[in-house]
């Protein structure tokens, strides 16, 4: 691969392995180095939500139908229950909609629950099948050698081939650090992580068991349980015997390393309520929870994606999803500063654009895990102590509800022009989604067509996209000269054309335009800019617009 148009990626988890589907979609080749000699066999990562889904959706149908293929049967993503075993006490449940997904009146796409050893699998071929990307398994990169400074203009390490013991220097455009919560990427460059970290320590263990007809309608998302030999949470992986367990360990009492194959079936029993269970632990993982987010998510060349730029609480279900969204935001951005297409300042908005929901997800699933935390004390003081049992699942509502910071995240940044209007109120914005084409905000969903089974995000491709009213063709001649100005694809569409019939009509009035408006939508799907409606000659509006996404002058040219 020519270094001179390529990304070097560091971690092969689903974070990077989807960065590299998505530059792949733009055209960028890239180099994706795990240390690892494949993809994960320990199950962590359970769910790709809907709004991922979405994004996985444009790496083909194939990969999409293969994701959704995986997903666990119905009553296995709702709702969150609370036991003092799962044969013992229920005593109550959070109904978790997100995990759900909110239908098809806000996406066209569907949530996936399974796990993440099934998940790399589908990325992994779906990312060697691209021709475009280098998968080296089981090369580890000892050394960042640059990229980090501001004047660097491209990024190397030095990486060493595990099976080989032989070192070698690769070069690239730009470096994605997609390497976990420890990344050595991250502490070799010097970003410091803000936030709590080693909160609590956790046995993280995968097993099968015959405990689905034992609980027949009892079965959930998330299972936690509360008793004198277990203090946790069950995760149902396929509702056929697959099952993981988190296991908070006190590490003034014991080491993780005490903890072994017998004291997770131990633990695995006394949750259950079944002590002669048959238990067959497949393997054991060991982790720290931090509520942290990364000073910079963006220093020089280099890119901090996933836990490599924060880590979150798994109390929320959105540490992978917020993730890939992440990538999602800053891979479009990467793309077209490396085509030369962009300024690199376009990157740097990839960390004002992301901080926010980041931050916000990070504080969120912290206060989820400190309500459990409540609850399990609860039970096991054998008394309230003070607390309403109630009255905390009401304030957890939030957890498995996150459709507004899945859908209604609102960006506000250079690489957005203001038209002067807000998003909507909703009574929750973390929980509640209201669809609104107000720049910064995601595209919103309609069904177009006579059968009504395209989506307007289905339009969305590796290029900006105008939406037009059917009184506003003219915006056409407008799309095409500044895609010509700019040297970046702009595809157009007028709906109410052959196809893009809108039936139900809904355009007009979600998308906040008149007959003979337009909005141009930017290649990950949010909008950009919006003209209400056609006044005098349309050219300039999307010429400047584009001018100011792609952080250049309004007179440059390709």
């Amino acid at each position: 691969m020519n270094s001179s148009s390529t990304v070097l990626i560091v971690g092969g988890g689903p974070v990077g392995l989807a960065a590299a589907l998505e530059l792949a979609r733009f055209g960028v080749p890239s180099v994706l180095l795990e240390q690892h000699d494949g993809v994960a066999w320990h199950p962590k990562t359970r769910n790709f939500n809907t709004r991922t889904m979405e994004i996985a959706r444009k790496w083909g149908p194939e990969i999409y139908t293969r994701l959704r293929d995986i997903d666990t049967p119905p009553g296995w993503k709702s709702p969150i229950r609370f036991f003092d075993s799962l044969l013992g006490k229920e005593h109550g449940h959070i109904v978790s909609r997100g995990f759900e997904g909110p239908g098809p009146q806000v996406s066209p796409a569907k949530p996936v629950m399974s796990s993440q050893d099934l998940l790399e699998k589908i990325l992994v071929d779906a990312a060697a099948a691209t021709g475009l990307i280098d998968l080296r398994f089981g090369h580890q990169v000892t050394r960042v050698l640059s990229g980090w400074r501001e004047d660097d203009e491209g990024a190397s390490l030095e990486v060493t081939d595990v099976a080989a013991g032989t070192s070698y220097a690769l070069h690239g455009q730009s470096l994605v650090a997609a390497d976990g919560a420890t990344s050595p990427v991250r502490e070799q460059i010097g970003i410091p992580l803000t936030g709590d970290k080693g909160i609590r320590h956790f046995i993280n263990c995968y097993f099968h068991a015959d405990i689905e007809p034992r609980i027949e309608g009892r079965g959930g998302v998330l299972l936690y349980v509360a008793n004198e030999g277990a203090v946790g949470v069950l995760q149902p992986l396929d509702a056929r015997g697959r099952w993981l367990c988190q296991i908070a360990i006190d590490m003034h009492d014991r080491s993780w390393d005490d903890f072994q194959a017998e004291d997770c079936t131990t633990w695995v029993r006394a949750a259950v309520g079944l002590p002669d269970l048959e238990v067959d632990v497949r393997s054991i993982g060991r982790w720290q929870m931090n509520a942290t987010v990364a000073d910079q998510l963006v220093q020089g060349r280099i890119v901090l994606c996933g836990d490599a730029a924060h880590q979150f609480p798994p109390t929320g279900g959105l540490g992978v999803n917020t993730g890939l969204q992440g990538m999602h935001n800053a891979m479009w951005k990467l793309s077209l500063c490396i085509k030369g297409l962009a300024g690199w300042p376009l990157l740097q908005t990839y960390d004002t654009e992301r901080r926010r929901p980041s931050e916000r997800t990070t504080r969120q699933s912290l206060d989820n895990h400190a309500k459990v935390q409540q609850l399990a004390q609860a039970r096991l003081s054998g008394t309230d102590s003070g607390l309403d049992t109630e009255a905390v699942l009401r304030e957890t509502r939030r957890y498995g509800n996150h459709l507004g910071v899945e859908f209604g995240t609102f960006y506000d940044s250079p690489a957005i022009v203001p038209d002067g209007t807000t998003p909507p109120a909703v009574a929750d914005d973390y929980s509640d989604y209201a669809p609104s084409a107000t720049p910064g905000c995601r595209a919103p969903h309609i069904w177009l067509g006579r059968s009504a089974e395209l989506s307007t995000v289905d339009l969305f491709g590796a290029g900006f996209t105008v939406l037009a009213g059917p009184e506003g063709s003219a915006w056409r001649v407008a799309a095409r000269r500044a895609a010509a100005h700019h040297g970046v694809p702009v595809a157009f569409y007028t709906i109410g054309d052959p196809g893009l019939e809108d039936e139900r009509k809904e355009f007009h009035k979600v998308y906040g335009i008149e007959a003979s408006g337009a909005v141009l939508v930017r290649p990950d799907g949010y909008v950009a800019w919006r003209g209400t409606r056609l006044t005098g000659e349309p050219g300039q509006d999307i010429d400047e617009a584009l001018a100011q996404v792609l952080a250049r002058t309004a007179g440059a040219s390709s």
